[in-house]
């Protein structure tokens, strides 16, 4: 339940969840025995009824500094440690439960991909076509909320849609970002015409109670020209690497600079996850209850461990075209299952 307060996780006691409002109703909906009332900030550690000295780890990346110093000058002898890397390495081993609701989010974004072909014309604004497609999904059991971990983040739009005619600005923690709607939100979705026989991407975050997914697909109403299909079967190439890759104990880091160098082969490297001068340093993602969450395939990632639950994003940008292939994968005991099963690309018939 995303009911505003704190929980409190002792090492040997039962965990105790601190609400801020509405404690009746999150009794309701909490799967934790022990509820309080949050009370005054000052006097939480008294609320949780605390024996000093002790240690308590909090997520420092999250909050802001002003209140944990806050908190620190009435902890008296309770020290305030930094545990991020701890809790986000246990999140990002999803449990058999959390793989399940990904996977409908992912199913549910498929089913998406299938309707945009069936909506899509050239002369809609990809704004018009991010709003259609976000409709649809809150009509089909989407939850509304895509939850980043990055901090003062703003993620307006959950169904992506950025067209090659699009001012591409890559200000976003994202290869590709879109033009967005003005210059105080310049991502996203932008008020350009998609166009005939141009091409371009919807990239679209799915969300079951909470849980993410994260799929990219490439259209175009009509047909893609032939450098085009060339450079979208280069990337089909990169996705084929990948799952034959993605496996417990790869190192992502290893990963990372591999397919950096097939993408050379491939000659799509000065266009691949970015412009030469612009390019993001990773090519996927953890996703669970964050779009930003861990592991990280960059050139000095982690090792896969089962559990883990990845966006993988190839994908191509030039000054005058966008595409992408993005799935999400679980990473299984001995290989990896793709959620996101949906054609690679799609030609729009006029």
């Amino acid at each position: 339940m995303g009911a505003d307060g704190a929980i409190y996780v002792p090492i040997e006691e039962e965990p105790i969840h601190l609400i801020k409002r509405n404690l009746p109703l999150a009794q309701s909906f909490s799967q934790i025995q022990t509820l309080k009332n949050f009370g005054r900030k000052s006097k939480l550690f008294d609320t949780l009824e605390l024996k000093s000295p002790a240690r308590i780890a909090i997520e420092k990346d999250i909050l802001s500094s002003s209140f944990v110093d806050f908190l620190q000058s009435k902890a008296k002898d309770i020290q305030l440690v930094d545990g991020t890397s701890i809790f986000r390495y246990i999140r990002s081993k999803k449990s058999n439960y959390e793989i399940d609701l990904i996977n409908k989010a992912a199913t549910l974004v498929d089913q998406s991909m299938e309707y945009c072909t069936e909506i899509t014309t050239p002369e809609m604004t990809e704004i018009e076509l991010a709003s259609l497609l976000e409709a649809w999904l809150l009509e089909n059991g989407h939850d509304g909320f895509i939850t980043t971990r990055a901090f003062n983040s703003e993620l307006l739009h959950y169904a992506y849609v950025i067209s090659s005619n699009s001012a591409i600005l890559n200000i976003h923690f994202t290869p590709i970002s879109g033009g967005g709607l003005s210059l105080k939100y310049p991502y996203g979705p932008s008020r350009q015409k998609l166009k005939r026989n141009s091409p371009f991407i919807v990239d679209t975050c799915g969300n079951c109670r909470g849980y993410i997914s994260d799929t990219t697909r490439t259209f175009t109403c009509g047909q893609f020209d032939p450098k085009t299909r060339d450079q979208l079967e280069s990337l089909q190439e990169v996705k084929k690497f990948l799952q034959q890759k993605l496996k417990p104990n790869v190192n992502l880091g290893d990963l990372f600079n591999e397919v950096m160098e097939l993408t050379k082969e491939l000659k799509i490297h000065d266009n691949f996850m970015g412009s030469s001068s612009d390019k993001v340093a990773f090519v996927g993602h953890g996703v669970g209850l964050e779009l930003d969450d861990l592991p990280v395939m960059y050139a000095k990632g982690p090792d896969l461990v089962t559990g883990n639950v990845l966006a993988c994003e190839p994908k191509f940008y030039s000054e005058n075209k966008v595409l992408g292939i993005e799935d999400t994968y679980v990473i299984t005991e001995s290989s990896n299952r793709i959620l996101s099963k949906s054609p690679n690309f799609f030609e729009i018939s006029l």
